[in-house]
């Protein structure tokens, strides 16, 4: 073990049998791991991790003023694909890597748009329950798509979309992205047709939504978005909440603008008990697990401790979200 030592700490930690994965890989390079219950404000992360030399973080307010106020820390890492909870720019200011973990839950979470879709096309709810009534009714209630034939819409080509776009392209539907980040070459490979948003819109049966939330997606699909989309159009979001305007969403799918919605993500998690979607026969809601199989939650521990032991010990991590910090922390 290196005769130097770091600490790490983990804000929002919970216990799991795969935590001495993550101890392992940090005690390579002499960090020790210490576990710190989920923190709300910035005043409680700086009285409680201000001499760390990185921090681990499932949800917190990692704001300019916190990262301004760590003496030594190199790198945050955010256990999940989206890190809008952490201040990018005011972290590369401040000479720290923000590392992202994208691709463990890849699978997961395209397997769960798909569910969404596919129970919000066939009204899932609505014959499930009917059945368990007593109500035998070997019919669904109009509309109802083929899905084959008609044209789904993805927001989105990232490893996520792409994975959601090689499931649904099995449907034979026709297939539609937008997503001005990447190559012509990634729309090829998945047999998706690149268009402008207005045209996805305009065009699609389905759209499911599969973009980090940044200044750029808040509110992506406003109402402006919502009343240029088919009256029989389903919306998916497996991506994060505030993508959507919920209270445009929840006026769109009462006054008839959309058919149904399949959410995974709201706004406010976990929602009022007042929100109108959950009183919504036309809406399927899961609660943010669309990350979660056993494998997935398995693998990730170890990969914490790598990326982090890697900064640590003056690597580059292997998902760095801002390549522009090295200009002033130099990893090999």
């Amino acid at each position: 073990m290196p005769n130097s030592q770091f600490t790490v700490y983990f804000i929002g930690h919970s216990p799991s049998p795969h935590n001495a994965d993550m101890i392992e890989e940090l005690d390579k390079v002499g960090a020790r791991l210490v576990p710190l219950p989920r923190l709300e404000s910035e005043g409680e992360i700086i009285e409680q991790a201000h001499d760390a030399d990185a921090l681990i973080v499932s949800e917190a307010p990692i704001t300019r003023r916190v990262l301004s106020s760590f003496e030594k820390c190199k790198a945050v890492l955010r256990t999940g694909v989206g890190f809008d909870c952490i201040d990018v720019p005011a972290a590369t200011d401040n000479g720290i890597a923000v590392v992202n973990v994208p691709d463990l839950w890849t699978r997961e979470v395209a397997n769960q748009a798909m569910m969404l879709l596919l129970a919000a096309n066939r009204k899932l709810l609505e014959q499930e329950r009917g059945v368990r009534e007593n109500r035998w009714t070997p019919r669904i209630s109009a509309p109802v798509g083929p899905l084959h034939t008609e044209t789904v819409g993805i927001i989105g080509l990232g490893r996520i979309g792409s994975a959601f776009a090689r499931r649904i392209a099995a449907f034979e539907v026709e297939l539609i992205a937008h997503d001005p980040f990447i190559s012509d070459e990634a729309f090829d490979a998945v047999g998706a047709k690149p268009v402008s948003l207005d045209e996805l819109l305009a065009q699609s049966d389905y759209i499911s939504v599969h973009t980090p939330l940044d200044e750029g997606t808040f509110h992506i699909i406003d109402e402006g978005a919502l009343r240029k989309m088919k009256p029989n159009a389903i919306l998916i979001n497996s991506s994060r909440g505030p993508v959507v305007d919920e209270k445009a969403l929840t006026k769109a799918l009462q006054e008839g603008w959309i058919l149904g919605a399949g959410l995974d993500v709201l706004e406010q998690e976990p929602p009022d008990a007042d929100n109108p979607l959950l009183a919504m026969g036309n809406v399927v809601l899961t609660p943010h697990a669309a990350h979660y199989s056993e494998l997935s939650m398995a693998l990730r521990p170890r990969r914490y401790g790598v990326e982090i032991a890697a900064v640590l010990d003056g690597r580059k991590p292997m998902n760095l979200v801002n390549p522009q910090v090295l200009e002033v922390l130099p990893l090999r």
